[in-house]
């Protein structure tokens, strides 16, 4: 076949000549893709592509010299396009999870929000006497020390917790099923 090079490479012969090419560049062609690319499947996709993209543009090509070098060079192209086109999809998948997370995010914090207002507003309601104990207590301070520091029983400190724990329980009930169902 090296004789008919150099006239011209594809002759009477087209289909003949094509796998003459095929069996004896394809192997380094695959070699050649995966310096660029790591996945075998690609890779033989790339080179497919590359000798189908021959075929189209044959009547080009003379030399055999001339359509090594084409090969080479379209399978760099097409190696390095599939590495952008990875590269731009991961690039869209994470914006789209980041996007997902940060609506995620901020759906949460509406959510938080809107429940520490409602919390904030059933606590407001309280009396004052009840209010003030609850707070104490909220700080971590102790029933004895609530006592001391308001100058009222323990007994009184008590009744003030657990009237403020049953009436913000009763108020916000559908708010607590609400978030138990999210």
């Amino acid at each position: 076949m090296e004789s008919q090079i150099t006239t011209n490479f594809w002759g009477q012969d087209s289909d003949k000549a094509f796998r003459y090419l095929y069996d004896k560049y394809a192997s380094t062609l695959r070699y050649f893709s995966a310096k660029y690319v790591d996945d075998d499947a690609t890779i033989e996709d790339v080179v497919q592509d590359a000798f189908l993209n021959l075929w189209e543009k044959r009547n080009e090509f003379k030399t055999e010299s001339t359509i090594k070098a084409y090969l080479y060079k379209i399978v760099r192209s097409f190696s390095v396009d599939t590495i952008r086109r990875r590269n731009i999809a991961n690039r869209y998948a994470e914006k789209i999870v980041l996007e997902k997370e940060d609506q995620e995010f901020f759906l949460e914090n509406i959510v938080e929000s809107e429940v520490f207002q409602m919390i904030q507003t059933v606590f407001n309601e309280l009396s004052p006497s009840c209010r003030e104990v609850y707070q104490l207590s909220l700080h971590g301070k102790s029933h004895e020390e609530i006592s001391q520091l308001l100058d009222i029983s323990i007994n009184t400190v008590k009744k003030h917790k657990n009237n403020a724990n049953h009436y913000m329980r009763e108020r916000l009930k559908h708010v607590l099923s609400i978030l138990l169902y999210i």
